[in-house]
């Protein structure tokens, strides 16, 4: 069995089709055919099935899948990690990220440490908290960036810094209530928030019911930035991490109100790494920047990462 068989059986599923996977690999129909054939009696097991042009896995098909893709990117990291032997500094690296840190905190670590490594390419997938737990936990990304602390046993979470939530209206709305606002006050404001379900949702609803305030949510959006562009108008308040809006409340086309006896509501914002990675130069050289930059104490870095260092 090769690893072109390997390949082959991911584009076909993938692709859902034979034509497909044969255009994609610049192979013939029939030697695609051939090579799941071959597969298929490897291991005295029917992979796929067919039904009317696609082709579905069979629960064997699924498990082969896993595990291929699991090869083929074990494959692929020896590759990466014998270039970057002989040519250090060079090679690439996989971030997953929550939309948020993407956007708004990432690009200040990676300016500079793409400036550090000019040669080394930086590959960022953007996903939701789990799916960038279980990227980081099967070796398809280096480091994971997500909004609550994760505990696994596989994973080293490292808190990079806490992020303040804000409650912000838009300026025009802010003349209008006093500098300090009321519990009371904030109950009877419409509020633009977040689609459920989401973790930062349920976790700020989940603070305001505790202190006896229901939101009343007028509308729900899955986007940081078009949340901001409803209260920029005026048609609500919202509840918004300060790196989302740091920047508009800075311009002056946000205002942020303080709550009396509303304690502060902190999201921390935490990098996830294996326990014991492939120990490459490109992520001792990722971790230092991004432990340095959001100056986290040296004993809470991972302990090999020390030690190395």
């Amino acid at each position: 069995m090769l690893l072109a068989h390997l390949k082959t059986f991911i584009r076909i599923v993938e692709s859902g089709s034979l034509t497909r996977a044969a255009e994609q690999l610049n192979l013939t129909q029939p030697a695609v055919t051939k090579q799941l054939a071959q597969l298929e009696e490897e291991f005295h097991t029917q992979l796929l099935v067919r039904q009317g042009r696609k082709f579905y896995m069979t629960p064997t098909g699924e498990v082969f899948y896993h595990y291929a893709k699991r090869i083929l990117l074990a494959v692929d990291q020896t590759y990466e990690a014998i270039e970057e032997m002989e040519r250090p500094g060079q090679g690439e690296i996989h971030i997953a990220a929550v939309a948020t840190v993407a956007v708004f905190s990432l690009p200040q670590v990676l300016s500079g440490f793409t400036r550090n490594f000019p040669h080394l390419r930086v590959r960022v997938k953007i996903g939701e908290i789990q799916e960038n737990l279980d990227g980081v936990v099967k070796g398809e990304q280096a480091v994971g960036l997500v909004t609550v602390p994760i505990i696994h046993e596989q994973i080293d979470s490292i808190p990079l810094f806490s992020d303040p939530v804000r409650l912000v209206v838009s300026p025009q709305r802010a003349r209008e209530l006093p500098a300090t606002v009321t519990l009371q006050d904030i109950a009877q404001m419409e509020f633009i928030s977040y689609q459920t379900p989401s973790r930062f949702r349920s976790y700020v609803d989940g603070v305001l019911e505790q202190h006896g305030v229901i939101p009343k949510v007028l509308m729900e959006f899955n986007s940081h930035d078009v949340v901001k562009s409803m209260v920029k108008v005026g048609l609500g308040a919202a509840m918004v991490p300060d790196s989302v809006v740091r920047d508009d409340i800075f311009r002056g086309e946000l205002h942020a109100l303080h709550v009396e006896n509303l304690p502060p509501i902190m999201r921390t914002t935490s990098l996830i790494v294996l326990k014991d990675p492939p120990r490459t130069a490109a992520l001792r050289a990722l971790l230092e920047t991004f432990f340095t930059h959001y100056q986290v104490p040296r004993h809470m870095w991972p302990g090999w990462l020390e030690e190395e260092l």
